[in-house]
């Protein structure tokens, strides 16, 4: 996973009051991003649904079903913030999510 991925988490988690995970391992640039600025790891998102079944889930830095982590149940998620490109395994609900999918660099330049 890397820094904007995280770094996109922790910061949607605290402007909307949630709670970041991570979806994968943390590559290096991250692991030492975090720890030069003493910011905590997020805990894994198979601990988090473990934790609360029902958690609603967010997801950052990509909407492609292929891309997410398969501890995630699509009929928890309710919402996408994202700067990729949407293509053919864009997440489809049966309700309205919120999305935030702008054409810019970072998703956290979003944020």
């Amino acid at each position: 996973t890397d820094l904007d991925s995280v770094g996109g988490a922790i910061g949607a988690a605290e402007l909307y009051g949630g709670k970041a995970a991570l979806a994968s391992e943390v590559n290096s640039e991250t692991a030492f991003a975090l720890e030069e600025f003493g910011v905590t790891l997020p805990p894994k998102i198979e601990d988090v649904v473990e934790e609360n079944p029902n958690a609603k889930i967010c997801l950052v830095d990509h909407q492609q079903t292929t891309q997410m982590n398969h501890a995630i149940n699509p009929d928890q998620v309710v919402g996408c913030i994202d700067h990729h490109a949407l293509q053919n395994k864009t997440i489809v609900t049966d309700r309205p999510i919120y999305i935030d999918i702008r054409p810019w660099g970072s998703m956290s330049t979003i944020i």
